[in-house]
């Protein structure tokens, strides 16, 4: 009897760790440091006006700027109609200014040429009111809903676009993928799947908690409602036809470039179109994470220029028109 009660101590001690480790691990997809926004594209000469919406569905409420393409930052319901818009999605542990990406360079780039800009912070981040984030499972619902703002103001869906970096490259993709939502997704630096990252972590180490990842899983969903197998921007892009382009930097030591490669092959692109970066990738060279605006600037904004206008429509002020940019940074090192 002794030792039959020893062993269901021990089996209950066990199941108990590892519905703990499990629990804490599932956990942790829903924790990210709130930094906040030190610039505002005020300090770029951006005309602008500080806007509020909710996520598709309700659930959480998110601050944002709004940049039209030319002037009257008082009306933006003026301005929405007719105007091609690119909404920037920044990355985890970050917010709408991030200036390792070059964020407000970008959207500076871009509105010169006559795009109207949309900058928000994902839910529970920058300066966006509290609420569980979700490594991209709930975070889609957010990008659907700035989508959803600018419709209310007159924009034409199909003229708007997104450009996403990191996290927020992998939401742009997800919620890319569902029909009628955008005209065209830019990803730079996302990964192509959140199990393939969580599980490439667990190396060294942190090996044997790979044992626990099937319990994670299983915590994620049955209390956080997060389906992490349904995090996959290449599974969604797959069965898409909205237009995708995806930058990626050859240097990336946080998500490897194999995930642009992988995110290529969704889209159906060619190992010749992606290594010599055709049409659909883009791979940068000497650009690390999130780097490669900074690495290559004016290619970049041309790359992004291109692109939108050809599945957006031109703007209503073409960039061939336009001087050159004043102020974008030369090229630099990430």
């Amino acid at each position: 009897m002794g030792f039959i009660k020893t062993t269901f101590t021990l089996l209950g001690l066990a199941g108990g760790s590892y519905v703990g480790i499990s629990s804490a691990m599932a956990a942790g997809l829903t924790r990210t440091p709130r930094v906040r926004s030190e610039e505002t594209p005020e300090s770029i000469g951006l005309e602008y006006r500080d806007v509020s919406f909710t996520s598709r569905g309700g659930d959480a409420r998110l601050s944002g700027w709004i940049i039209p393409p030319e002037s009257g930052a008082d009306s933006p319901q003026t301005t929405a109609r007719g105007t091609s818009w690119v909404i920037m999605v920044h990355g985890d542990n970050t917010n709408r200014s991030d200036p390792k990406t070059g964020m407000l360079g970008i959207a500076r780039a871009l509105n010169r040429r006559g795009f109207g800009i949309l900058m928000f912070d994902l839910r529970g981040r920058g300066d966006s009111p509290s609420a569980m984030s979700s490594s991209g499972y709930f975070e889609r619902l957010d990008l659907q809903g700035a989508s959803d703002y600018l419709v209310s103001k007159g924009a034409d869906r199909s003229r708007i676009g997104v450009l996403g970096f990191a996290l927020g490259g992998a939401v742009a993709l997800m919620a890319g993928s569902n029909p009628n939502n955008f005209g065209a997704v830019v990803s730079d630096s996302s990964f192509a799947d959140l199990s393939l990252v969580l599980r490439n972590e667990m190396t060294g180490i942190k090996r044997p908690l790979t044992l626990w990842f099937p319990g994670m899983e299983f915590m994620a969903k049955s209390i956080y409602g997060i389906d992490i197998k349904d995090v996959s921007p290449a599974r969604s892009i797959a069965r898409s036809d909205t237009p995708v382009l995806v930058i990626h930097g050859e240097d990336d030591a946080v998500i490897p470039v194999e995930h642009a490669r992988l995110l290529g092959r969704a889209i159906g692109a060619s190992f010749d179109e992606i290594e010599g970066g055709e049409e659909t990738v883009w791979i940068v060279p000497g650009a690390g994470h999130t780097g490669s605006f900074r690495t290559q600037p004016k290619l970049y904004i041309e790359k992004l220029v291109k692109f939108y206008e050809a599945h957006l429509g031109a703007p209503h002020i073409s960039h061939q028109s336009l001087p050159e940019t004043p102020g974008e940074p030369e090229g630099s090192e990430n």
